[in-house]
């Protein structure tokens, strides 16, 4: 029995090890799939199944975050800036040190007074993703007698800007169209549902906070760009406001990852080793998975929000399906990622729902990846099909690519409406505590 014990531990060490190994050599491969919720969208493959005989799409309900962005606080530009250009001053940055205040000093006087904002990246991906889903679905687009598109957006500029990409593209195609936009905080429960946050954030943040804190070994990096180890430890720990100076590698690490949201800013990918790449990733995936995620700490109180959301994309089919609505061809809703991954949790979409505890929190590259769940204009399309009978058929895809859900099908990647339906509503039901 100890025998077959040991095997089967040596087992689970060899998968998680597999595991974790790939994403290093994924982040090793392409260093951008290090920078989580800021991996700027990229679409590799892109098909579309074909539909069960007789059945044609005739109806699309979306959920997108907005495109690539800057950053949303502007201090993330302007602290590494201070500490960079100071040392400059007093001659005690490496050569690699001027090379990145050049670098960095560029990024920082791009994104003036415009932290948050859409970039042009941004806006293209939002294009790039509405033609393609008129080349996918023209029956849903062509239907002169369905020809309304409902709008949704939450108030904040990026998710505007991107409405408005999406829909203008949508015009271009189709000018037939009849779309309406709206973006009010009347409707932030469906494009931001953040209602339970408050209850759990700040003590899931300071968790991830201490976790890497405890966990950031930055000697190397620190040493890489400065010419004196206590000159900066001791500027960084004062600029940062810390007792630590594991702020300023992490906040580098996010300045080089939401460089890939622009066609135009310099890279400084180089001033990082491949494991400190890797190591940032992780940290900032613990991060999301604690605040946003459904782990066994907080995943419970976070999912109540995604049941806002997903409750109204399965009213609003109702609607469609009964004909009170039929004039709609398509319900677009623009928001954030903290929309999308409580979505795709309680659904318990596949690679979306893994749950542990904090406690386990080294298992979790094998279990959730925030760069391959919600990179910028993350979304998920739920594509409705109909026969002449009647009948009614429902696609998911994330990030324009089927994904599975815990329903049986005959026909895969489509599933019956009616079990699709009942499924969902089950998974809005309250959760006993």
């Amino acid at each position: 029995m100890k025998r077959i014990l040991a095997i089967v531990a040596a087992l689970a060490l060899a998968i998680s090890t597999n595991a974790q190994k790939s994403m290093r050599e994924e982040i090793a491969a392409n260093p951008d799939l290090a920078g989580g919720i800021y991996t700027a969208y990229t679409v590799t493959e892109h098909s579309v199944a074909k539909a069960p005989c007789g059945y044609k799409p005739f109806y699309i309900s979306h959920y997108g975050r907005h495109g690539s962005r800057y950053q949303t606080a502007q201090e993330k530009y302007i602290t590494p800036l201070v500490v960079l250009d100071q040392a400059n001053k007093d001659g005690k940055l490496t050569d690699l040190g001027v090379d990145l205040l050049r670098r960095v000093r560029i990024i920082c006087e791009d994104a003036e007074m415009r932290a948050g904002d859409l970039s042009d990246r941004g806006e293209q991906e939002q294009r790039n993703i509405a033609e393609r889903m008129i080349k996918a679905y023209p029956q849903v687009f062509s239907n002169k007698k369905a020809k309304r598109v409902h709008c949704l957006a939450s108030p904040f500029v990026r998710s505007v800007m991107s409405m408005a990409a999406f829909t203008e593209e949508l015009k271009e195609h189709c000018p037939h169209l009849e779309i309406s936009h709206k973006a009010s905080f009347q409707d932030i429960h469906i494009t931001r549902p953040e209602k339970n946050m408050d209850t759990f954030f700040k003590k899931a943040r300071q968790i991830a906070k201490q976790y890497q804190m405890e966990h950031t070994n930055d000697k190397a990096f620190i040493s890489r760009i400065f010419n004196d180890y206590n000159y900066a430890a001791k500027l960084i720990c004062k600029e940062f406001n810390s007792s630590s100076t594991y702020g300023f590698i992490g906040n580098m690490h996010d300045l080089a990852m939401i460089i890939q949201n622009f066609y135009h800013l310099p890279y400084i990918h180089d001033v990082f080793s491949e494991e400190e790449r890797y190591q940032m990733w992780h940290f900032f995936n613990i991060r999301r998975y604690l605040t946003y995620g459904p782990s066994l700490d907080f995943g419970d109180v976070r999912n109540e929000d995604g049941k806002l959301l997903l409750r109204d994309i399965i009213e609003r089919a109702d609607k469609v399906l009964s004909g009170d609505n039929n004039k709609e061809a398509a319900t677009l809703r623009f928001g954030h990622d903290s929309a999308i991954i409580p979505l795709l949790a309680i659904m318990h979409a596949e690679g979306c729902d893994g749950r542990i505890s904090f406690a386990e929190i080294e298992r979790l590259p094998e279990v959730w990846c925030d760069s391959r769940i919600t990179p910028m204009s993350a979304n998920a399309q739920f594509v409705f099909y109909r026969n002449k009978k009647g009948d009614v058929l429902v696609r998911l895809l994330l990030n324009e690519k089927d994904i599975r859900i815990p329903i049986k099908s005959d026909c895969y990647p489509f599933y019956k409406w009616e079990d699709f339906r009942k499924y969902c509503v089950a998974q809005c039901e309250p959760t006993a505590r």
